[in-house]
């Protein structure tokens, strides 16, 4: 996962991995979605991850927004996606 957002006013470049979860199952309670935040970078580059996790409820509010910044991505990129494969068609017909 690499997003950005922005918190507070400040653009923030999130780096990590997204975990989509998995249902319930017989043997086990299932889990919800969620990230894990390897790198939060300004601007500037500067890696601001170890202070933004000593705030719990920052933390909480980056790994949100990260998430839906995430999500709105992935839906993107599914309507470009079908787009251009309309328009490949179109263009073959």
């Amino acid at each position: 996962m690499h997003v950005y957002i922005e918190v507070s006013g400040l653009k923030l470049e999130v780096v990590g991995n997204y975990w989509p979860g998995e249902s319930a199952s017989w043997d086990s309670p299932g889990e919800s979605e969620s990230v894990e935040i390897d790198e939060v970078l300004t601007a500037e580059g500067t890696d601001i991850g170890s202070l933004i996790a000593d705030n719990s409820d920052l933390q909480a509010r980056v790994e949100e927004l990260a998430l839906d910044a995430h999500k709105e991505g992935r839906i993107w990129q599914a309507t470009e996606a079908a787009i251009a494969r309309r328009e490949m068609a179109r263009e073959a017909a």
